[in-house]
Parts: structure tokens; sequence; C-alpha cells
């Protein structure tokens, strides 16, 4: 066989996204407790706060696998340039992956469905059974994809020694890194619908509107990861190189859920953002910035979405939703006045 087929080397990629995730991650979880921390914000949801904590120590032990695959598992290089002993490593590796990659997304989207449910449950009941029922498949799906790696293959062993040892196989193993992406593209899209109905008639200023179209962002691009994962898988054929086909889709992989986990963190950091910033008056930087004022104050910004001339009684429970803000992000005014 060409010597240079067998030194080729496509690690790199996987190396870098590897790194680069597992260092944004923990800083966005560093200033989710830094903003609990300075804020004294003890009122918000405790089980958000647990569930993204869960989701980041599953991401970095998914970025762990990672890293394991590269050192251990012959990862980057053609499957004819491995020993059987390092391929073994490898199908086991990818195996632990396949278990953990349902938790690292699924944790950061129960996280951001208690949220939804703290702010928005209160307002209406569409908004309540809407959020129970995509919290209830998120679950699910979580559930199940991580009982499917156990059940495919009967011995479990034959998912990584397929040479010397007889069994079989429910679904073809690529089929399933294929189609498992899927419904995780579909409840994130679910979960970015749920709450537009409320955005869309709820006055807001212009702070709040960037500050939420910035996690409306880093949400679809998330989606974009999880599609990109998906075509990544669509383009191998078959996993006769495996070690070496595995790098794109191990990166995209990465990518989703570490994004994922971004967007669950920055609603819990709009406190901090107070804290820091103090009286900087945002509302007045985004009206000079989208449009300018008028007599009264109002910025043609505002006007020109239609916002203001909304009825009262075509908003959705302004209340509500406020008191469930004010849960969330605590009272940061109280650790300025001690």
């Amino acid at each position: 066989m060409d010597p240079s087929y067998l030194a080729e080397d496509n690690s790199s990629p996987l190396l870098q996204t590897s790194i680069s995730f597992l260092v944004v991650e923990s800083f966005f979880i560093a200033l989710m407790y830094t903003a609990r921390f300075l804020t004294r914000d003890q009122r918000s949801s405790h089980w958000m706060i647990l569930l993204l904590t869960s989701a980041f120590c599953v991401c970095c032990g998914k970025i762990t696998v990672a890293f394991l695959m590269l050192s251990i598992g012959g990862a980057g290089k053609h499957l004819a340039a491995n020993s059987p002993a390092t391929t073994r490593s490898l199908m086991k590796l990818l195996l632990a992956h396949q278990i953990i990659c349902p938790l690292t997304t699924s944790l950061t989207k129960l996280g951001i469905l208690v949220l939804f449910h703290q702010i928005l449950a209160r307002t209406s009941r569409y908004y309540k059974v809407a959020i129970q029922i995509t919290f209830f498949l998120v679950l699910a799906t979580a559930v199940i994809q991580v009982i499917i790696p156990f059940a495919n293959c009967k011995p479990l062993a034959y998912n990584w020694n397929r040479r010397t040892m007889q069994g079989s196989c429910a679904f073809d193993g690529l089929a399933l890194w294929r189609y498992l992406t899927i419904p995780n593209i579909v409840t994130t899209f679910v979960m970015v619908l749920i709450p537009l109905p409320a955005l869309y008639k709820l006055q807001v200023t212009p702070a709040s509107k960037f500050g939420l179209s910035l996690v409306f962002s880093v949400a679809i691009a998330g989606v974009v990861a999880a599609t990109m994962r998906f075509h990544a898988f669509l383009t191998v054929s078959d996993f006769s190189d495996i070690s070496f086909e595995i790098i794109t889709p191990e990166c995209w992989t990465i990518a989703e859920s570490g994004i994922y986990l971004i967007v669950g963190v920055l609603p819990t950091l709009r406190p901090l953002v107070k804290l820091l910033c103090g009286d900087v008056n945002f509302d007045r930087m985004l009206s000079r910035t989208f449009g300018k004022t008028d007599a009264s104050g109002n910025s043609s910004w505002k006007r020109g979405s239609g916002i203001e001339a909304k009825a009262p009684s075509e908003l959705p429970s302004k209340a509500g939703i406020e008191t469930g803000l004010i849960e969330c992000e605590g009272d940061s005014r109280s650790h300025r006045s001690v």
C-alpha cells in the first residue's frame, strides 16, 4: 500500500474544534456562576442551573472522548494504518460518544424549557401546554437515543469486535449516526417558535430586543450546526474507513452541543450585564443606531416595528412575563445597596 496514503492524517480540525469549544463552554459556564454570585441571584430556577451545569459536564465528557479518539483510537488516520487493537479502541469510544451525544443537547434544551415555563407558562395555557409537550418530547428523545446504542447490537461487544465475534445489529451504524440528528433539529425549531408570539406582541425596549435577537441568532447557529452534522454524515457512503471519515462529522457534533450550551447560558447573564454596565443607556444607543427619536423620546425604530400600536388587550400577560424575568435574573439592585 502507498506509504503516503498510510501517513495521511486529517485529525487537526477535530483537535482544534475540541480545544476551542472546551475553552468557550468553560468561559460561559464561569460567566453564569459569576452572574449568580455577584448579583446574589438566589431566586433563579435551580433546575435550570442544574440542567445547564449537567449539560456542561456531559459536553466535557464528549470532548474528552474526542481527545481519546485522537490519542488512542487512531482517529484522523486511515483504517489500514491502524492496528486491530487501535481500531477496537476507536469503536469503543464511538459507542461511548453515541451514548453521550443525546445528553449534551437534550440537557441544555431542558434547561431552556424550564426558563420558558417560568416566564411564559403563567401568561397563557397555550404556552404552558406547548412547553410541557416539548419538554416531554426532548426528554423522550434523549432516553430513546441513549438506549438505542445498548440495544442495537447483540452481544454488545459486537460493536467493537466484529472480526472475531458472531453477532447482529438491528440498524446500520451509519444510519443511526445520520438520522438520530433529525429529532434534535425538529425540537430546536419548535423551541425557537414557542416564544415568538409573545415576543411579537410584547412591548419591550430596544436593548431587550437586541438581547433576544442575539439569543435567537445563536439558536439558529445551533440549528445550522446540527444540519451540517447531518450533511457531513450523508457525504459518508460507508464506514469502511471510519477512522479517517469520522473527523468532519465529529467536529460538527461538538460544535452543535457547544452552541446549544451557549444559547442556554446567555439568558442567565442579564444580571451580570446590568451590573457591569451600570447606567449605560442601551436603549438610547440602539435607538440612535436603528432610528431617530421623536419629540416624545420614542424611537422611530420602535414605531416602525408596530409594537406601540398594539392595544393592551392584544398583549400577553405582561405582568406575568416581567415577574418571570425578575425571578430569573434576581434583584441585582440589592447587591449595589449592600
